[in-house]
């Protein structure tokens, strides 16, 4: 009788085990699904640009839209080489923010992580405050001040911000990294004779280059994709100083060749989205990890 209702028992655990099992691959098979439908349905821009971008100018134009091209016309890619002079202007704005942003942040989220002083709390809620400040709002009187100072039309627009501080929500990310390191290091290197520069080049800089990368990355991706700051204040000056998103728009806008020749229009626009996810595939890694981890590892 015991072997019988042991053997019932183990029949019974097996069959509820088989039944979870199948419930298990059902929901991974219906969730699979739904993801690659929806990544399909994501993507399809992205296929049907990329395969624009090499089809002949009579398949691009023509009435009748299909997916595939019939035949190969990958030189449409060289009408990148008619803009080789704004890619350098571009190149400049992004390095120039790309290091001077998160350095700037860093520098100013220094003492507000690691030391005391009267009105921190205070100057620290206005540069908080500043990041409900609608964007739209700053821009007629930003544009006011350039064109009072004389840099309307000229680079130094798009980059002479790097050096003011970096961002609100880019210092409060540095501050919030910065306190999760011991406030010991900074001790110990006060009672070896370091001066505060030396704590915070030798010290903290290190110790934060997580976090300094990933504000980096996210001000490369930012700045190439900026198409708003280039015509607002290099439109007015001579196409020698405009960035490679506006100069094309330019062309575009004024040219009937190019706004009809969609082929070469897609290939130029599949030139301008590598670099960014080129970016991202390559430090995601770190742009994730970095911040997840804090300023130490256990």
């Amino acid at each position: 009788m015991t072997t019988k209702l042991l053997y019932n028992s183990n029949e019974q655990l097996l069959l509820s085990a088989r039944r979870k099992a199948r419930k298990t691959a059902v929901d991974y098979i219906v969730k699979y699904s739904v993801a690659v439908l929806l990544l399909c349905i994501v993507l399809l821009p992205v296929v049907f640009m990329l395969f624009q971008s090499v089809m002949t100018y009579t398949e691009s134009s023509g009435l009748e839209m299909h997916l595939f091209p019939h035949s190969f016309q990958p030189s449409n890619y060289k009408i990148i080489t008619g803009y080789l002079s704004q890619l350098g202007n571009t190149l400049l704005v992004v390095a120039i923010n790309a290091f001077f942003i998160p350095l700037t942040a860093c520098i100013t989220a220094f003492p507000f992580a690691r030391a005391k002083f009267i009105g921190k709390k205070i100057a620290f809620a206005v540069i908080l405050a500043t990041v409900m400040v609608p964007a739209s709002v700053l821009q007629i009187p930003t544009y006011t001040l350039y064109a009072t100072v004389g840099l309307t039309g000229k680079l130094a627009s798009l980059w002479i911000q790097a050096f003011f501080g970096g961002g609100a929500l880019n210092i409060f990310l540095v501050i919030q990294f910065m306190r999760t390191l011991p406030k010991e290091l900074d001790e110990a290197a006060l009672i070896d004779g370091a001066s505060l520069f030396r704590i915070f080049a030798v010290i903290i800089m290190p110790l934060v280059f997580n976090v300094f990368v990933y504000i980096c990355i996210n001000t490369v991706i930012a700045q190439w994709m900026d198409f708003q700051g280039p015509l607002m204040y290099l439109s007015s000056g001579s196409e020698k100083s405009y960035t490679l998103a506006l100069k094309f728009y330019v062309d575009y806008t004024n040219s009937t060749y190019l706004s009809d020749h969609y082929n070469e229009m897609m290939a130029m626009v599949v030139c301008m989205s590598l670099p960014p996810v080129a970016l991202f595939l390559v430090f995601q890694q770190r742009m994730i990890g970095g911040i997840k981890i804090g300023g130490l590892k256990d």
